[in-house]
């Protein structure tokens, strides 16, 4: 009896992983922030896009800025986790701050005027003419 009991666990078990649905894309990883005159520059991964600006001593945010623009499909049902487009580095140099993002696009941002410049890529990435998810 015992036997057939750890039997039927062992098939209910391998069933209910089998259900689970596995993930498209790996999990984006921390960008480590960089620090500058006491403020610490950096892209939370909450904010797709978005580099923030915060008080080293204080932790409060001083600025947010986004440094390109997502359009999600909706309509065709394609799904979210495909249509993300995470900051990968974060460099300071000479005033600037240049932003690297998945899709290899770059974008520099003057930290007094907080003026945005495409170098490499586009600042728009569109989802909204993907093919609908199962073709």
């Amino acid at each position: 009896m015992k036997r057939w009991t750890i039997a039927i666990t062992i098939v209910l078990a391998l069933a209910a992983f089998a259900a689970l649905p596995l993930a498209k894309r790996m999990a984006p990883k921390t960008v480590d922030p960089v620090t500058k005159d006491g403020i610490e520059y950096s892209a939370p991964l909450d904010r797709e896009g978005f580099v923030v600006a915060t008080w080293t001593k204080t932790k409060r945010e001083i600025w947010c800025r986004q440094m390109y623009v997502i359009k999600h499909e909706y309509k065709l049902g394609l799904e979210a986790d495909v249509q993300t487009c995470c900051i990968t580095a974060l460099e300071l140099a000479d005033g600037k701050i240049k932003v690297t993002n998945e899709q290899g696009s770059e974008f520099e941002m003057g930290l007094d005027t907080l003026e945005v410049k495409v170098l490499k890529g586009k600042v728009v990435i569109d989802y909204t003419n993907a093919k609908p998810s199962g073709e």
